[in-house]
């Protein structure tokens, strides 16, 4: 059975990967908890053996990737074939909760991950299109990052122990809200505003979750204690302060 908390990213680089990698070890960094366990594979390490490898091994709850994809295949590094439909590697995605940020895997692939066992599927029924006006990993550029942000939403909700349905909730609200800032808001500015704002809609016009939609891979966040406010009061020269819900 997958393990809760373990999570398994595949980052190809080459083929134009690497902007939605960049955006993914942002997303990792701001959301990962001490409970979480993150295996990536990365460049070279994206590659079949390695991935099979990381599954068995580490059993994870989710599987995110990137890669090019078709209506029945999903491609890791340098184009490799790894997933397609009537693959025996489906079984290896038996239980699993996954993301595949993949052209047109949503047609085929994703239903067939589904009727074959995986427990949810999030991912793309037409090409997934992103703005390289500027260089991948370039933080400052909110243009690049702006559809994989949204797009990958749903990683950053599962590992706040949002379940599958919420995170799917969370990812087309990302995207209104990011559509907005081109449109409306500060970026409507930038130059290629309007392309921008284009391109996140078609993107999130074909966003596509299937399966079980309360599964839950990690526990939510716990809630901040509230610290209550304080009152003070002077006796004789000293400040005395007391909460006022003793």
């Amino acid at each position: 059975m997958p393990k809760m908390n373990v999570y398994l990213f595949v980052m190809p680089w080459r083929h134009f990967l690497r902007w939605s990698s960049c955006v993914m070890e942002e997303i990792i960094a701001r959301s990962r908890r001490p409970w979480h366990q993150i295996v990536v594979l990365e460049d070279g390490d994206a590659v079949p053996d390695k991935i099979d490898e990381a599954i068995k091994t580490y059993d994870p709850a989710v599987i995110w990737a990137v890669g090019h994809g078709s209506p029945d295949t999903y491609t890791c590094e340098c184009m490799t074939k790894y997933l397609w439909v009537g693959s025996p590697r489906v079984d290896l995605f038996k239980g699993r909760i996954v993301h595949l940020n993949s052209c047109l895997t949503a047609r085929r692939l994703g239903p067939h991950l589904i009727e074959k066992g995986a427990l949810a599927y999030y991912g793309s029924r037409e090409p997934f299109y992103f703005y390289i006006g500027d260089p991948c990993c370039w933080p400052n550029s909110r243009a690049v990052r702006a559809v994989f942000l949204c797009e990958n939403q749903t990683i950053a909700s599962l590992m706040a122990g949002k379940n599958t349905l919420e995170a799917h909730q969370d990812r087309l609200r990302r995207y209104e809200e990011e559509i907005e800032y081109w449109t409306v808001g500060p970026g409507k500015d930038h130059p290629h505003a309007s392309l921008i704002a284009r391109v996140l809609e078609v993107d999130m016009s074909i966003a596509v979750f299937l399966g079980e939609e309360t599964a839950r891979p990690s526990p939510p966040l716990p809630r901040p204690i509230p610290i209550a406010p304080l009152l003070s009061t002077v006796l004789g020269g000293a400040v005395l302060a007391w909460s006022q819900y003793r």
